[in-house]
Parts: structure tokens; C-alpha cells; sequence
């Protein structure tokens, strides 16, 4: 298999922007991202809140530098992203009125953990 390198580091740059970026929003409103977290009724939300923020930015900085951390990042995010949208984008359990923008959301995240595993499948030496 053949990859071209410079459009491998900008679709991993791609990826990573979406987490680097909502994880600093996530800093920037702290609180509200925890009482959005405690809607949703997950477990201790200022925590959950925490372990976000640094899978987000961590492992997004990670996937955007392309040190050797790169591929496990990419598998940490997707593995992230799977729980994020299981928990945020219920579309089978809200209003029918939202269901299909939740449902739209599920399939962007379906998508970008698609992206993630792509960039986890990717042995070093070949990107």
C-alpha cells in the first residue's frame, strides 16, 4: 500500500484540530462543560471533565505532531470517542424533534473514530 505522506500529516492535523480545539473550549467554560457532563448523568463530572480535557488536548497534541505516540493516541481518541457518543448523541432516546440531528452527530463521530482507526492501522515507517 501506498501512502502519500503530506496528505497522511494533514488528515492526522485534521483529526486532531476537532480534539485539540473542544478540549480547550472545554477549559475555557470549565463549569458549564461539567454541568452539561452531569445532564448527561455520568459519574463524578468534574472528573470525567478532567480525563477529557487531557484525552482531548494530550492525546489530540499527540496525534498532531506525529511523534511515536501518534498510533496509540489515535486508538485512545477513537476508543474516547465511542463513549462520548454513546453518551452525548442518544438519538434512539430523545424527542423526536432532536432525533435526527443526534443522529447526525452519531454518524460524524461514527466517522471521525473511522478516521482515527485508519491513522492507528498505519505502521510509522510507512507514514
Amino acid at each position: 500500500m501506498t501512502i502519500s505522506k503530506p496528505v497522511f500529516v494533514m488528515g492526522r492535523a485534521l483529526l486532531a484540530s476537532l480534539f485539540v480545539i473542544s478540549g480547550i473550549f472545554k477549559i475555557i467554560g470549565f463549569a458549564g462543560t461539567v454541568q452539561y457532563m452531569a445532564s448527561l448523568g455520568l459519574p463524578v463530572p468534574t472528573f470525567t471533565v478532567c480525563l477529557t480535557i487531557l484525552v482531548e488536548v494530550g492525546g489530540g497534541l499527540l496525534l498532531l505532531t506525529g511523534s511515536r505516540f501518534a498510533r496509540p493516541a489515535a486508538l485512545l481518541i477513537a476508543l474516547f470517542t465511542v463513549g462520548a457518543t454513546l453518551s452525548a448523541h442518544r438519538f434512539w432516546a430523545v424527542d423526536p424533534a432532536q432525533a435526527q440531528a443526534q443522529m447526525v452527530n452519531f454518524l460524524k463521530n461514527i466517522s471521525i473514530i473511522g478516521g482515527l482507526l485508519l491513522v492507528w492501522a498505519v505502521k510509522p515507517e510507512q507514514n
